[in-house]
């Protein structure tokens, strides 16, 4: 946790109320936003839960029907846990995993580097910042007021 004298100072003071009552909205905007794009990305895995069980297979995870259903079931239903905002650092962490995966996938399996991982390390950053954080003031996990 950060307090008062871990922070730098504002050049305008002013502006601190305005940054305490947005940080949180922001939160949740980002979180939101996150979740619904995993579960768009996840919609055609979670419809074929086994589609993916040859690249997963051929990624050396073994057995692919296996993996490929926890690929979809991860992709979306973690999404969606992000998006409410319930056990939030489980559905992050996993999520971060997957991101993990498909940056060494396309960096160094298709030999696509930067360029081609760009969108998972983006993503898996703003996941990884779930994990360590939670789902924020508004989240179901406040709510209930239970939390990982």
């Amino acid at each position: 946790m950060t307090n008062e004298t871990d922070r730098t100072a504002l050049i305008i003071p002013a502006l601190a109320p305005v940054y305490a009552a947005t940080a949180p909205l922001a939160q949740l905007w980002l979180r939101v936003i996150c979740g619904v794009a995993l579960m768009v990305h996840g919609w055609p895995k979670i419809q074929n839960p086994t589609g993916a069980a040859d690249m997963v297979a051929g990624m050396g995870f073994a057995p692919g029907w296996f993996w490929s259903i926890l690929l979809s079931v991860t992709e979306f239903g973690g999404g969606l846990l992000l998006a409410l905002g319930l056990l939030t650092r489980l559905a992050a962490a996993g999520t971060t995993v997957i991101l993990l995966v498909t940056i060494y996938f396309h960096w160094i399996k298709l030999d696509q580097g930067y360029k081609g991982a760009e969108l998972s390390l983006i993503w898996s950053a703003v996941t990884l910042s779930f994990v360590t954080k939670g789902g924020g003031r508004f989240s179901l996990d406040r709510l209930i007021k239970k939390e990982l």
